[in-house]
């Protein structure tokens, strides 16, 4: 009867360490491994290669089209979605064609697999990036939902501007998240600090110090919630341009991303 019992709770013991560990495993899929240019000024291909994309979605290969599962975005006309061409889907790699961005435009690029219900990104340059842009060497990471903090270090994100603190919006910073729990929605994605021209969140950030090579952000000001809030291992991206940049937001600018916190 012990030996029994001793079974039976190890078994169920191994049933639920495998039950977590596949719960913890679904919060880290799809992986973006890599994002392929080729093409010419107003018109590029990508190759997007990866694990755990999942089936192709119902719709796709489709032509002209914004779809939910592939979004791509210029960060010159941020926030807007590119409309593209999605030629092929696998779970390991995705082909879309028609991307109307420029050499060395730095994009965010974001994958959901419907099923696994996640979402990765990969933010970089088409191609190579231009000089004198912003570089994204690091970000660090703590804390959660309004409370997030996010060190950024690099290199050409010039002097504070003017107005940093809390409550901060300028042309020279955006976060920008996936809220996984509504998907289809407005806060997928949202956007905080600067928004673009396009599609305006109003959602404030916190930014407790900024150098050329550092910035920090302390959490989330004024319109945070609702629909746009950070979730444990949402998938985030960060844009920054220079404080000595006239381009309002537009050119010059550099995407990085990660996720959330668990």
């Amino acid at each position: 009867m012990t030996a029994h019992l001793f079974k039976t709770a190890a078994t169920a013991s191994l049933l639920l360490l495998a039950a977590t560990v596949t719960a913890d495993a679904a919060l880290h899929v799809p992986r973006i491994h890599d994002v392929a240019f080729t093409g010419k000024n107003g018109n590029f291909s990508a190759t997007i290669t990866g694990t755990d994309f999942g089936v192709a979605p119902d719709g796709i290969p489709c032509t002209a089209c914004q779809p939910l599962q592939i979004q791509i975005v210029d960060i010159v006309s941020q926030p807007a979605q590119q409309v593209i061409n999605v030629t092929s889907w696998s779970d390991t790699s995705i082909t879309v064609t028609g991307i109307a961005a420029n050499k060395g435009d730095s994009v965010r690029v974001g994958v959901y697999n419907q099923t696994l219900g996640n979402v990765d990104t990969w933010g970089g340059p088409v191609i190579a990036q231009k000089k004198s842009t912003p570089i994204i060497t690091g970000i660090a990471k703590s804390g959660e939902g309004v409370n997030l903090s996010l060190t950024i270090t690099g290199s050409g994100f010039g002097p504070a501007p003017a107005g940093i603190g809390d409550n901060f919006s300028s042309p020279f910073f955006v976060f920008t998240d996936y809220n996984i729990q509504l998907p289809g929605s407005d806060g997928f994605p949202w956007n905080g600090g600067f928004c673009g021209q396009n599609d305006c969140n109003a959602v404030l950030v916190n930014i407790s110090s900024w150098s050329d090579t550092q910035i920090v952000m302390d959490g989330f000001g004024n319109s945070y919630g609702n629909d746009w809030v950070v979730n444990p291992h949402d998938a985030f991206c960060v844009g920054v341009w220079s404080s000595q940049s006239t381009s309002d937001g537009t050119t010059g600018g550099t995407y990085a991303c990660k996720r959330a916190p668990k």
